[in-house]
């Protein structure tokens, strides 16, 4: 469509005093964008047209605006934390109640007895909630025009659709999760992903790292992570973010824990829902530390042997040792070079140049995995869909590794896992049928696990 200037377009207004064109000349030769699209405009009235409409789209951007979310992350049986992001700077605070027909309660954060204000991003926890229940919310910013010391002037208000989520419940029967990984800001191809999934019975939704290419400002974050995850679930849903080593690079890096905050302050925790105890761990760059790739800005060495005590005391844990399911989320997968024999499907074998994590992780943590029982693991990384079965001398649970164009659902249910993979367009790629599991403490178990159980044909 014609823009209103463009001579070229058909005019509804009738033409009036022309303009000397070449008065625009000095403002053309400035190559200044705005001054080039008004030196087009051949009359008065169209002008006039041209300058109405770039100032309503200017008024328009300039009011109070949620520009990200609400989404929500860190959740647990007792709460859930609402995050979401405004164009001014605002003070801020969630409505939230059990009953579809408008809120009850209200929660703002405060931090050593300051309410958070005067800023654009906002995260607000919601705490005593009661497992498995229903809650209604919306979120509420008022703008933030001066803030003196003594004085605070307020603007306007800006406020969320109603939505609800529902918080976790150990103990529920059956629930199902997504899980996707290495979507690289192919925001396209993500969103179709997401538009083709089955969403009824899905309570969380992984994103298994490098979501990203790497980090450099807040708007990258929004645009290839939060927004897309938003429009479809993210605000009923909560998605929870694993860290790959893509988002461990660029100047943004160290700010992504305050976009995906954790009930710990770390990348690497765990909570349970519906018998399954999830374990997230944060693999950190594939490369050593002095690789000058990384400009001697990182410390993952110290940082994985920190992660890997915290592993040994979980798998002690009574939530983990009592947990009818155990599922471990980890981007780069543990990896030993003789297991490229039994891989369903081929995946590059590690180490690949430089690439160091994979067998580090297989070293330090695979045993812990077996000690532990775990179930499912599931990772990405090498780009490149495969399947690596049980096997008694190895790992004694399923590796499935997402490619770039992979859904994994997993359906929980009894103490089975259904494990189901998706390409982009919901087309079904392959299907896993996990063993029981039976109710029981970790110590005192054979340390060799049956194999999974019949796997249905791959398509």
């Amino acid at each position: 469509m014609a823009l209103p200037c463009d001579p070229s377009g058909n005019q509804s207004f009738p033409p009036t005093v022309t303009i000397p064109h070449d008065i625009f000349g000095e403002v053309r030769s400035r190559n200044n964008p705005l001054m080039q699209v008004i030196s087009r405009c051949r009359t008065v009235t169209t002008l006039l047209v041209f300058l109405m409409l770039h100032w309503l789209a200017a008024s328009l951007l300039a009011q109070l605006q949620i520009t990200a979310g609400p989404y929500l992350q860190a959740p647990s049986e007792a709460g859930v934390t609402v995050m979401w992001a405004t164009n001014r700077k605002c003070v801020s605070k969630v409505e939230y109640g059990t009953s579809p027909d408008g809120p009850t309660m209200t929660a703002e954060r405060s931090q050593h007895g300051l309410v958070d204000a005067n800023i654009t991003l906002h995260c607000v926890p919601l705490t005593g909630l009661k497992p498995g229940t229903c809650y209604y919310y919306r979120v509420v910013s008022t703008e933030i025009l001066d803030f003196q010391p003594y004085k605070v002037v307020f603007g306007d208000t800006v406020k969320s659709q109603d939505n609800r989520f529902t918080t976790l419940d150990a103990n529920k029967d059956r629930f199902s999760f997504v899980v996707l990984n290495d979507r690289h800001e192919k925001t396209d191809l993500l969103a179709q992903a997401l538009n083709s999934i089955d969403w009824d019975g899905v309570d969380l939704v992984f994103f298994n790292g490098d979501a990203a290419n790497h980090l450099t400002s807040e708007e990258q974050i929004f645009q290839s992570i939060i927004q897309p995850a938003t429009k479809v679930f993210a605000g009923r849903i909560p998605l929870v973010f694993v860290r790959g080593n893509h988002e461990t690079r660029g100047s943004f890096a160290r700010m992504l824990m305050n976009y995906f905050p954790s009930a710990t302050g770390r990348f690497y925790y765990s909570f349970s829902h519906g018998g399954v105890h999830f374990v997230i761990l944060d693999s950190g760059e594939d490369k050593a530390d002095s690789d000058p790739e990384y400009s001697m800005l990182t410390r993952f060495e110290s940082y994985l042997e920190e992660e890997t005590n915290w592993l040994k005391e979980e798998i002690r844990s009574e939530s983990f040792r009592k947990a009818r399911l155990r599922v471990v989320l980890v981007h780069i997968p543990p990896w030993d070079i003789t297991m490229r024999d039994i891989t369903v499907r081929a995946v590059r074998e590690p180490p690949l140049g430089k690439s160091i994590r994979e067998k580090y992780l297989w070293d330090h943590w695979g045993p812990l995995f077996n000690k532990g029982r775990v179930d499912l693991l599931l990772s990405g990384h090498t780009h490149k869909y495969a399947e690596v079965p049980p096997a008694e001398d190895k790992n004694q649970y399923l590796i499935l590794i997402g490619g770039t164009d992979t859904i994994i659902r997993v359906d929980a249910a009894a103490g089975h896992l259904s494990v189901t993979t998706f390409n982009n367009d919901g087309s079904l790629k392959s299907k896993w049928f996990d063993r029981l599991t039976i109710p029981s403490e970790v110590e005192g178990l054979p340390s060799i696990l049956p194999a999974c159980g019949e796997r249905e044909e791959k398509l």
